[in-house]
């Protein structure tokens, strides 16, 4: 049987990490939203963008793809 301490800790990390799931989704709908209501200036500035390096915007988008993952991977 837990001890009444270590089943508050066991709440007190449950609790925690549900907030954390919580506050993450609101984060997910948040950055969802903004890109939804943006989808036309980022469209423009990929067009603008991929034009000003002479590269197909596929290799634009995949270009910033890797570029992101090894961004992430240095934080890490």
């Amino acid at each position: 049987m837990l001890s009444l301490p270590s089943f508050d800790n066991h709440r007190l990390i449950f609790h925690a990490a549900r907030q954390t799931l919580r506050k993450a989704e609101m984060a997910r709908l948040a950055v969802h939203e903004w890109l939804n209501y943006h989808d036309f200036e980022l469209e423009e500035w990929k067009n603008k963008t991929a034009s000003e390096l002479g590269i197909s915007i596929s290799e634009l988008e995949q270009k910033l793809l890797a570029a992101a993952q090894r961004q992430l991977k240095d934080q890490g």
